[in-house]
């Protein structure tokens, strides 16, 4: 296999604070926020560049006009669909009250808002409804399993985020292949009928760097948001190869891709709501995250995995993603076997390639972190794209007297 690196364009900005307060004043805040409002502002389930020096900053902001903000976590059915549980998960992203100056509210309850004109029930998290002023931070990006000009983004932030598992299960309601168009509806309602003040959006680079933040005031969100997501879509990281025999994933898990290891990457979708492209004839999952917590949501997709993995799943919180957003192959469980050596070799055999150094093979350690890759020599000599580097000499993959990779 030999390490390559992948070169991507690495604009980003230069100084966040600065930034952020620009965004903060393009939304408005100056006439929208008064003293002595109690703002919420929303916390999702992703690692993002920054995220909890962003809540920290705004929050600062808030107050220097005399406002008492505080954050909600809007996550959907993550974290098992429990308060705690989504405590858990902000933790793990570095979000405490101490990290971010300012009180967690969490709660899974919600209140029905309304109907939609065309028939949803449109809920949200109980303790946001109660504030004076709402704020969504969220990242904007294209989401794993359904194509529109809505995806991952503010709009979901509302709709879905902070719906918790009942509003998301609405959303969800009738399959992937509405969802775009769901939750432009139902956040267009509930914008309507919440003290939604303005977003945040957050775009990345290819190396999950910040480089841009846009502030929108709520009117605005809904027409503005398609822009940001195809500027987010240009920027995404992928394999720069077509194709290949097979695809050794490292690790998975909700802290890289609601989707486990996002589907952008690996080319295996799920929904028939996105086109079909190219991608590995196998798929091997060596390993998960400590971030996920045993969600593997997303291994259903993977062809092998090992015992290791097997062991460490919590099914219950998998269930809940998987009952909530009506996918249930994100949590069928692959063939697992023993070892590394053996998952390998099992996704190896599936692909039916005979000649063994014909193998078009690749590994990353996931499907966030995309810079340095490791590619067979059948593969890097396929790959036409000039963004990819050589960085050093071909070396067999070497594992422990137990079978497992070694990393280094």
């Amino acid at each position: 296999m030999f390490p390559v690196r992948q070169n991507f364009s690495s604009e980003e900005i230069q100084d966040w604070r600065e930034a952020l307060k620009k965004a903060i004043k393009e939304a408005g805040a100056e006439s929208s926020v008064h003293p002595g409002m109690r703002i919420a502002i929303t916390a999702g389930s992703r690692g993002i560049d920054h995220i909890a020096d962003y809540l920290r900053f705004i929050g600062e902001c808030l107050r220097s006009q005399g406002a008492e903000p505080f954050v909600v976590p809007a996550m959907g059915s993550h974290g098992g669909a429990t308060a705690s549980g989504q405590i858990l998960v902000l933790k793990e992203l570095g979000i405490s009250e101490e990290s971010v100056g300012m009180p967690i509210r969490a709660s899974m309850d919600t209140v029905l808002v309304g109907i939609t004109p065309g028939g949803l029930p449109a809920y949200t998290d109980r303790i946001a409804s109660e504030a004076d002023g709402i704020i969504l931070l969220n990242r904007v990006k294209a989401h794993t399993q359904f194509r529109g000009a809505y995806e991952s983004g503010l709009l979901k932030m509302l709709a879905i985020g902070l719906g918790k598992q009942r509003g998301a299960e609405c959303c969800h309601r009738l399959g992937l292949d509405h969802m775009s168009k769901n939750v432009e509806d139902i956040s267009r309602f509930l914008l309507g009928r919440l003290p939604v003040l303005f977003g945040i959006g957050l775009i990345e680079n290819a190396y999950d760097h910040t480089m841009d933040i846009v502030g929108v005031p709520a009117r605005e969100l809904p027409d503005r948001e398609p822009a940001l997501l195809e500027r987010a879509k240009r920027n995404m990281p992928r394999i720069c190869v077509p194709d290949m025999d097979v695809l050794i994933v490292d690790r998975i898990g909700k802290n890289f891709s609601g989707s486990g290891m996002d589907p952008n990457v690996t080319g295996r979708f799920y929904s028939k709501a996105v086109p079909a492209v190219p991608a590995a004839q196998r798929i091997t999952v060596l390993g998960l995250s400590n971030e996920t917590h045993g969600n593997a949501c997303g291994l259903g997709v993977a062809d092998t995995t090992t015992r290791r993995v097997a062991e460490h799943l919590d099914r219950e919180s998998m269930y809940i993603n998987s009952l909530t957003s009506r996918v249930a192959e994100s949590s069928r469980i692959p063939m697992y076997f023993e070892t590394d050596r053996e998952a390998i070799q099992a996704a190896i055999m599936l692909s039916g390639k005979r000649d063994p150094t014909q193998l078009r093979m690749a590994r990353i350690s996931n499907t966030m972190q995309l810079e340095q890759i490791l590619l067979s020599e059948a593969l890097l000599e396929e790959a036409q794209c000039q963004s990819l580097q050589i960085i050093g000499p071909a070396e067999p993959m070497r594992f422990d007297r137990a079978g497992n990779l070694l990393t280094s």
